[in-house]
């Protein structure tokens, strides 16, 4: 079965293909014979979990039997709807460029359901990952986070890391900020998945 790639934007993206690097990304993979799904997602600017899984959902459902052969690429708050994705529903790859574990203390983040919160009660923490659940969904997974990204801190991008077990596949690329542009290594590790 041939390959599909769904991109998951970052949040604020009202015209996913001009925004970062989703565009050239999509360009390259359709020159490749390669299926890319690069559309808007809903509720852009919150990104809330209650609509864009849903979405992913969808469209995965339309251009795969199973998921067996879907690959997801999730950029900063799409990385986060990518792994919650994962959490119910089986891809082949799961691709996370800047991904955080926290909602850093942004409301607005907070809002978007995906993130743990830890209560100030000492009791376990609601909305926890589910690190195993994922894995059994997800075989295959990389992570891309930058020394320098101005929004998220590196021990954040390596709380998902470890919960996750990516050792090989986590891979640091220093000065790339929070993956604005477009970047070559990203394009090699979709197509070594395709």
């Amino acid at each position: 079965m041939k390959p599909v790639v769904v991109i998951a934007p970052g949040n604020g993206c009202n015209n996913i293909r001009k925004s970062n690097w989703y565009g050239e990304l999509y360009n390259r993979l359709t020159e490749k014979g390669i299926l890319c799904i690069c559309k808007n997602f809903p509720d852009p600017l919150h990104a809330r979990r209650e609509n864009w899984i849903p979405y992913m959902k969808s469209l995965v459902d339309k251009n795969s039997s199973d998921g067996d052969n879907v690959i997801l690429v999730g950029h900063s708050s799409g990385a986060q709807a990518t792994l919650r994705y994962c959490e119910q529903y089986p891809v082949y790859g799961a691709v996370l460029v800047s991904a955080t574990y926290s909602d850093l203390g942004d409301s607005l983040e907070r809002q978007s359901g995906y993130y743990p919160e830890n209560s100030s009660s000492g009791k376990p923490e609601d909305n926890p990952y589910l690190f195993s659940k994922m894995k059994e969904n997800c075989q295959k997974w990389y992570q891309f986070h930058s020394d320098d990204d101005p929004f998220i801190p590196l021990h954040e991008a390596e709380a998902i890391r470890d919960g996750l077990g990516l050792t090989d596949s986590y891979i640091m690329l220093p000065g790339r900020s929070h993956f604005f542009r477009f970047e070559p290594e990203l394009l090699d590790v979709i197509l070594s998945l395709c």
